[in-house]
């Protein structure tokens, strides 16, 4: 700021200025907040600079924020409407909106306005109205500048939906104009009729040993889950890791290349046609020396998804040939299957089947080393290179369609086998920088940033998960597409769908490049809109949300999220009474999930054996050594307390606490959540088959624990039909009725 000569938006003695503040609150920065450990920290210039600067590329160091705050105060009323409007049907109102008119001195019968909607199907309906049939509010002075706000109230009650809204106002000898995307949107998301409790497991599917998959469980193991688990246990749903296409070199399935589409690796290639159809495709699949291969890496303890990938890329690659000169060029009937998917993909399909081949042309480098002309996907270099590379960039496409083809027969086989709920697909929170998503959708997203999580008594350092976030101002001025379309390709095959990070529905950490997690500050969402297109979404593909709400939430944003109809998500380590027991069953929310633990939290076996302390201590991710004290004298008062809860309610006998659990308590810690009122109660398949590796530790570098690589212990014949586990599933299913 350049009053009293402090460019810097900062003050003399280090602090932000005033009009720094200014700025960043017009911005929905939040210039302070309470951490996990309820420290309250503030936002410093190094720190808010880069973030003003993600939400507004035109800010620098040396910005005059005084002209800044002015500037930002007046942009808003220079716009003739919002860019995006709520509408919802079961008020039965007609619609109303705001337009913002410059001060005029003509009367209101000579203005004119001009309201055209059009609907998704391109279908138009316009209205006329004069200015004297409208309501003017008063007339502001905005930094020099005369407004006056008109209501427009019309004799119109738009269906669910979206709809693209040009607005033409004649004023005097003006012309003014204006485009909103209206969001006619359920108050609530979608929620099943019956009042049952239901329940399901969740799995990690690359986990999955099996004797047919290729060292990294697939689709063809999950059917057999499936069938499993609706005919024999009678679950409602299965849980699954997201199944995105994964950023290149990275493990974690929370850190996609895209949110929209999916990882090819779980494609079992066996039931595909081009395979069965191709007697030299089989002589190899069935040789001596591709079994070999394929049996170390099924009896490998970790799943090697680069050598699996190429053991399936090949094939995939001969696949595609096949499909191209049987099918394509005749135009077959499979032919025009696949060509109506490409249609129906649309752009985002398009870009990221390019940036696929794109990236495997420039060898695996990431896109921002990338030559400068490749750098936006609507570049004439881009679509030179399309034009050149159309072969390769539609074996992509071809390759995503076999995941849709199996991910719909899955959907047709929860349905047959009766798992009520379907699939239960997850949503991660963030954008990886180097993968699809990043590429496509840049001119949404904030640069500079990372997303992450404050210090907490999970992690006393905070958090900076390495991902690109939305930026709030950006998303609403492209009428949320980035958004709409990551739900509507998510919701396609789901039956519920469980929202990573929920809190960043509200609001997003975000942490400069080059900070810790320590340094981060909280930027506020446009939330209604956001929460419209979600119910919107969910109750147009009849879809249960989730929305993962740990962490430091408020009661606000609890009611907010209930009052959405989202499922609460409820752990049993978490939920506490005001003394540190554990909560009574009865306490629990009804419109929430319910679950012992996660995939980001240890085992029921590890959390009793304390084998997540033990990494932890490993990884050095304990700043003091007074900190894992700490802890190991928590957890032993927890296993007390649990132990306590599950005696007072029957479900052991009266006795001290085992030092290690067995199914038996495993399964008395299930009965006790199974007793909650909570609508949906998950079992994590760790639990049920006792393994002690949680899948995921974070913060943990790979030297000291392999995150998302680690494979269950039980191969899936094992235990897909063991008796014990037939018999735990009887008993929740007793319990939950």
């Amino acid at each position: 700021m350049k009053l009293s000569g402090e460019s810097h938006g900062k003050s003399r003695n280090g602090s932000l200025s005033d009009d720094m503040q200014k700025v960043a609150e017009l911005f929905h920065v939040e210039l302070q907040y309470v951490d996990g450990r309820q420290r309250v920290r503030h936002a410093t210039p190094d720190t808010l600079l880069p973030v003003l600067q993600a939400l507004d590329p035109s800010l620098n160091a040396d910005s005059d924020f005084s002209k800044e705050f002015h500037r930002s105060v007046q942009a808003p009323w220079g716009e003739l409407i919002e860019p995006v409007l709520l509408y919802f049907p079961q008020t039965r109102q007609p619609i109303t909106f705001f337009l913002n008119l410059p001060d005029f001195d003509c009367p209101a019968e000579s203005i004119s306005v001009e309201c055209c909607f059009v609907s998704e199907q391109g279908r138009a309906r316009v209205f006329r109205q004069i200015g004297s049939s409208c309501r003017f509010g008063e007339r502001l002075l905005i930094v020099g500048q005369s407004y006056v706000r008109m209501e427009v109230l019309l004799p119109y009650k738009p269906a669910l939906g979206y709809y693209d809204l040009h607005i033409r106002v004649g004023l005097a000898d003006r012309i003014l104009s204006g485009h909103s995307l209206v969001v006619s949107a359920p108050k609530k998301c979608y929620q099943p009729t019956s009042s049952k409790k239901r329940w399901g497991v969740g799995l990690q599917l690359y986990s999955i040993r099996s004797r047919d998959n290729w060292g990294c469980g697939d689709f063809g193991d999950l059917r057999k889950i499936i069938y499993v688990a609706g005919k024999a246990w009678k679950a409602d749903t299965i849980g699954l890791q997201p199944l995105h296409a994964a950023t290149p070199g990275l493990a974690s399935p929370y850190s996609p290349s895209s949110r929209l589409f999916w990882n090819p690796l779980y494609l079992d290639l066996k039931k595909i046609e081009e395979l069965r159809a191709s007697a030299s495709l089989l002589r190899h699949v069935r040789s001596g020396k591709f079994q070999k291969t394929v049996k170390a890496l099924r009896e490998s303890s970790f799943v090697q998804y680069e050598k699996v990938w190429q053991q399936k890329l090949p094939i995939l690659a001969a696949m595609y040939r096949s499909f191209r000169l049987n099918h394509l060029k005749p135009m077959t009937r499979r032919g025009r299957a696949f060509s109506r998917f490409v249609e129906k993909g649309g752009k985002a399909l398009a870009r990221f089947c390019i940036f696929q081949a794109l990236h495997e042309y420039f060898k695996g480098t990431v896109w921002k080393k990338w030559p400068q002309a490749f750098h936006h996907p609507e570049s004439q270099a881009v679509w030179d290179f399309h034009e050149r590379h159309i072969v390769r960039v539609q074996f992509y496409l071809y390759v995503q369609w076999l995941c849709e083809l199996q991910l719909k027969e899955l959907g047709r086989t929860t349905q047959r086998s009766g798992l009520a709920l379907g699939l239960y697909y997850d949503l991660p929170v963030g954008i990886h920088p180097d993968g699809a998503d990043a590429w496509a959708f840049q001119d949404q997203l904030a640069q500079g940033i990372s997303v992450g999580a404050p210090p907490d008594s999970f992690n006393l350092l905070g958090q900076s998960w390495g991902l690109l976030s939305p930026s709030p101002l950006l998303m609403r001025r492209h009428g949320y597409r980035f958004w709409r379309e990551t739900l509507w390709h998510n919701m396609q095959h789901a039956g519920v769908l469980r929202i990573d990070h929920a809190l960043g529905l509200f609001r997003m950490f975000w942490v400069p490049d080059g900070k810790t997690g320590q340094d981060g500050v909280y930027v506020r969402t446009y939330v209604d809109e956001i929460l419209a297109v979600l119910a919107l979404e969910s109750v147009r593909n009849k879809v249960m949300v989730v929305g993962e709400d740990l962490g430091t939430v408020t009661p606000a944003i609890r009611q907010k999220l209930d009052e959405a109809g989202l499922l609460s998500y409820r752990l049993l380590f978490f939920e506490r009474q005001e003394h540190g027991a554990f909560q009574e069953p009865s306490r629990f929310p009804s419109q929430a999930l319910v679950a012992a633990t996660t995939h980001d939290l240890p085992t029921l076996c590890g959390y009793w054996a304390g084998r997540d302390m033990e990494v932890k201590e490993r990884a050095g991710l304990y700043p003091h050594h007074d900190d894992l004290q700490r802890d190991r004298m928590e957890r032993n008062q927890d296993r007390s307390r649990l132990w306590e809860a599950l005696m007072r309610h029957g479900l052991v006998p009266r006795s001290e606490y085992p030092d290690k659990l067995s199914l038996v308590e495993i399964q008395a810690l299930y009965q006790y959540l199974a007793r909650t009122p909570c609508q949906l109660l998950m079992i994590q398949l760790e639990d049920i088959l006792a393994e002690l590796e949680t899948p995921n530790l974070p913060g943990a570098p790979d030297s000291a624990y392999p995150s998302w690589r680690i494979k269950l212990t039980k191969p899936l014949d094992d235990w897909l039909r063991c008796p014990d586990i037939l018999r735990f599933a009887k008993v929740l299913r007793q319990a939950r009725a």
